[in-house]
């Protein structure tokens, strides 16, 4: 293969650490996978290399490369992931099998049990285990003292006993969750030198793929591992450091060359993916954070179009005008697999996927789209409008009777089907119930007359649900904006839809759309791509579409000090370096019926 001169320093490097920085399209994998062949040439015995990944397909493909130059069907060269070699050592100290591993499902389960346990009163319990799951990994991984760790998915006795608890259910039960793996990895060699000298003279060659995406712990073995020699070749780029809720930390990279003085750096330079003008506005994006390695990223194709920057009055003329550019890109010959839909939030696609249906353009989702009329605020206005229908069964009563808070007893609602006179009596000569009973009775009469746009506006402001919000964030000590942003979204999307009726028919074909193209997507791969900016890192298209730039969401609103804000500019980053031949970046002046302003990233492109 034919290596520029950067590649090939970083290709033929053998003894010492080394850093490589790797522009976005850079070859890194080439680079990894030529320097594993070029050490073997050498000398070095295959069974001595450890080539560690993040992801099981990137192990996979750098093994299948390697086999493939080396023209050789197996190899000794260890390809896998931190989890998959850290549990294989501990497989070997322990006698450990997979029994032992709590999977996802039990994980899931198991937090489920504590949630109704220790946190009854909360609403939205799926996305509070999520939180949980993702700070129980946060305390482990960045080996935080329990008591000060400072949790904001649940107040911090809730958080430290429903950790211990879980702790202590997998002690009991002879269990380890992945992010055991790394706990017990380090431990192992802190307690037992001798086992570490073992693996240390079996490693005595470790390549590190996407290192900026390392955490405190898998550096801490990692650097372990690696002695005496400190043969560590790491590869990674800090500007596409965006896992930081992972527990990643760019700072680890950042202080590689303090860490190893003596470590060799080399800047892959040169981008062979994006045109001259992509790789030039994206340079000038970058350069606005101050805690990087600076960087000369030139394009090895032509300069190419500059890009297109755009501005919509409504988000629903954006996603229209997208949908034209999709069709005009196809009609030129540009497959639909190679047109990306960009989004900084997963939320943020959910109107996108509506539209590209209602065009009948195929897509594949990169993300698990949650269902919005699922979500526990969907399913209250929702159930509002059923009752305002009609609807007297039990079960709608109960499902909104106090949201907001109107003090109703669930005794009072005592039989399947609910009816107002036997409410009043249950409340007999207790005139301020009453009272409330009746204002319940008269907002479902005008709820049943409105159209959905209607009905949830009155349901927001008339009835005092969205005051109930506010009283609920602050309660999970969270930003009201969280819940209000799903609430304005599903009051715009019920735009449009004259009646009740209509709009749930809608949403019925929409579940069976969504699940249809997601069984479609599975078995084909093919469509446009939908994807949130997290999930389309190492990846490229020919046609890139960023969507919604716009302040609050890109920067995110809870984006707040020079760290967060950092983040949010390499994530942009990642976003305009997937393109090859054109990007779209798109802001709009108003998102449900609220003023926006363009993200403060669009001048720094200029």
């Amino acid at each position: 293969m034919e290596y520029n001169e950067a590649q090939r320093q970083a290709v033929e490097h053998m003894e010492g650490p080394m850093m490589v920085l790797a522009g976005p399209g850079s070859g890194k994998t080439a680079v990894i996978t030529g320097r594993t062949c070029r050490l073997v040439e050498q000398g070095v015995p295959a069974g001595a290399i450890l080539v560690v990944t993040f992801t099981k397909a990137a192990a996979r493909e750098m093994k299948e490369r390697y086999l493939k130059r080396m023209n050789r069907p197996s190899t000794q060269v260890t390809f896998g992931t931190f989890h998959g070699v850290f549990y294989g050592i501990l497989r070997n100290a322990y006698r450990l099998s997979g029994e032992n591993i709590l999977s996802e499902e039990q994980k899931q389960r198991l937090l489920k049990e504590l949630v109704h346990t220790y946190c009854r009163d909360t609403e939205d319990e799926e996305e509070l285990i999520a939180n949980l799951n993702r700070e129980i990994g946060t305390v482990k991984n960045n080996r935080i003292q329990l008591e000060h760790f400072y949790s904001t998915a649940c107040p911090e006795e809730t958080f430290r006993t429903i950790y211990r608890t879980y702790e202590e259910w997998k002690q009991k039960n002879r269990k380890l969750d992945f992010d055991d793996i790394m706990v017990w990895c380090y431990e192992l060699f802190q307690k037992h030198p001798e086992i570490l000298s073992l693996w240390q003279k079996k490693f005595q060659y470790i390549l590190i793929d996407e290192f900026q995406d390392i955490n405190p712990i898998q550096y801490d073995i990692v650097r372990m591992l690696a002695k005496p020699q400190d043969n560590l070749f790491i590869v990674g780029d800090d500007d596409q450091s965006i896992y930081r809720f992972r527990g990643a930390r760019p700072e680890i990279m950042l202080h590689f060359p303090n860490d190893y003085p003596n470590a060799k750096t080399v800047t892959l330079d040169i981008n062979y993916r994006s045109s001259g003008a992509i790789v030039r506005r994206a340079g000038k994006l970058i350069a606005h954070n101050e805690k990087r390695f600076p960087k000369n990223i030139t394009a090895r194709h032509g300069q190419g179009a500059a890009g297109a920057m755009r501005e919509y009055d409504t988000v629903k003329e954006e996603l229209q005008d997208v949908t034209d550019g999709i069709r005009a890109c196809a009609a030129e010959g540009t497959p639909y697999e190679e047109i990306a839909l960009l989004f900084r939030t997963n939320a943020g696609s959910r109107m996108a996927v509506e539209q590209l249906m209602a065009d009948n353009i195929p897509f594949q989702m990169r993300d698990r789209l949650p269902n919005l009329y699922e979500h526990w605020i969907s399913r209250d206005i929702l159930t509002y409008l059923k009752l305002g229908m009609g609807s007297r069964r039990r079960s709608d009563f109960l499902q909104i009777c106090n949201r907001p808070n109107r003090y109703l007893a669930r005794d009072a609602f005592e039989s399947a089907q609910v009816s107002f006179e036997a409410l009043y009596d249950y409340y007999e000569g207790k005139e301020w119930m009453c009272r409330r009973i009746e204002k319940l009775e008269q907002d479902l009469q005008l709820l049943g007359r409105m159209t959905p746009f209607g009905a949830v506006n009155y349901i927001r402001f008339a009835m005092g649900y969205e005051e109930y919000l506010k009283e609920y964030a602050a309660y999970r000590r969270m930003k009201p904006e969280e819940f209000l942003e799903r609430l304005d979204e599903l009051q715009e999307l019920s735009r449009g839809h004259r009646t009740a009726e209509e709009w749930f028919r809608h949403i019925e074909e929409y579940k069976e759309t969504l699940a249809e193209e997601a069984r479609r997507a599975q078995q084909e791969k093919s469509g446009v791509t939908i994807s949130t900016l997290h999930s389309v890192k190492g990846l490229e298209y020919d046609c890139v579409y960023i969507l919604d730039v716009n302040e609050g969401v890109m920067p995110y609103q809870k984006a707040v000090l020079t760290e967060d804000i950092e983040e949010e500019r390499r994530m942009f980053y990642v976003g305009m370096t997937r393109a090859r031949k054109q990007l779209t970046i798109c802001t709009v002046k108003e998102r449900f019926d609220k003023k926006m302003e363009p993200s403060r990233f669009l001048e720094e492109l200029l």
